[in-house]
C-alpha cells in the first residue's frame, strides 16, 4: 500500500518547483508525500508572502483529507516576514485545526540544530537583500550565533530553482571559512539535495538546508528513523 509506514502532507508556495522532486527523489521504501500549493509569484516581497498566507488553512484542510499523518508548512521565509511568534502559532493552529501533526521549515530547523547540538553557524540565503537582512538578528533573538551570513539576493521566485550546484558549491566555500559549527541553507526552493553530502564534505561540518531538515522532521515525526545517507549528518540522528 502506498504510504503504509507513512504519509507526509506538504504546503508548497506555487513557485516552488524544488521541494517535491526532492522529497520523492529519497522518500525511503512506504512513505509518501503529497503536496497541495499555496499562491505565489512574482518577485519575493512581504507584501506577497502575506497574501500567500492567507491561503494555508485551505490548503492545511486538503491535506487533512487526504488522511496525512504529518502536516509540514514548506516555507522559510514567512518566519521573517510575519510577527515574532507566528511561526509557532501558526503550527500550532493548524495541528489544532486538523488533528495532524504539523512542522514547519523554521521549527523543523530548530530541531535539527538541537539534534546536532549546533549554536554557532554560518548562514547562507537566496533571499533579496532587503529580506535576508532580517535574517541574522531572527536567529540571534533566538539565541543562536550567526558568525557569517551572504545571501545570492534573488528577487525573482522563479529564478531561485535554477541555482546550479557549482554555484552552491561557491557560495558555501566562502561560508564554510567561518569558525563555525555548521553551514545553514535556507530556503525551500533552493535545490540541495544533490550536493549536501559533497558540501559536507568539502567543509568538513555539517550542511543543513530547508528541504532536508523539513524531511528529517517530517520522517522522524511520523515515526521513520531511517537514514539517508546523501543526505548528510542530520540524517543520522
Amino acid at each position: 500500500m502506498l504510504g503504509a509506514r507513512a504519509k507526509i502532507g506538504l504546503v508548497v508556495p506555487a513557485n516552488n518547483s524544488v521541494i517535491e522532486p526532492e522529497f520523492w527523489s529519497v522518500l525511503p521504501r512506504g512513505v509518501a508525500a503529497y503536496a497541495t500549493r499555496i499562491l505565489a509569484r512574482g518577485n519575493l516581497t512581504p507584501e506577497a508572502v502575506r497574501k500567500m498566507e492567507t491561503q494555508v488553512d485551505r490548503a492545511v484542510d486538503e491535506l487533512a483529507a487526504t488522511g496525512v499523518d504529518v502536516i509540514a508548512y514548506a516555507d522559510m521565509v514567512t518566519t521573517f516576514i510575519m510577527q515574532r511568534g507566528w511561526n509557532e502559532a501558526k503550527v500550532a493552529q493548524i495541528s489544532a485545526r486538523t488533528g495532524v501533526a504539523c512542522l514547519s521549515a523554521w521549527t523543523a530547523l530548530r530541531d535539527a540544530l538541537g539534534a546536532l547540538g549546533v549554536r554557532r553557524f554560518a548562514l547562507g540565503t537566496p533571499y533579496p537583500a532587503s529580506i535576508h537582512a532580517t535574517a541574522r538578528p531572527f536567529f540571534e533573538a533566538q539565541g543562536f550565533d550567526v558568525v557569517a551570513d551572504a545571501t545570492l539576493d534573488i528577487l525573482a521566485m522563479r529564478e531561485v530553482p535554477k541555482v546550479e550546484g557549482a554555484i552552491l558549491e561557491r557560495f558555501v566555500d566562502g561560508l564554510s571559512k567561518a569558525a563555525a559549527d555548521a553551514v545553514v541553507l535556507l530556503a525551500t526552493d533552493l535545490p540541495t539535495f544533490g550536493s549536501i553530502a559533497k558540501l559536507e564534505s568539502a567543509c568538513g561540518r555539517p550542511v543543513l538546508s530547508s528541504n532536508q531538515t523539513l524531511l528529517w522532521a517530517a520522517l522522524r515525526a511520523a515515526g521513520v528513523k531511517d537514514r539517508i545517507p546523501q543526505l548528510g549528518r542530520l540524517m543520522e540522528c
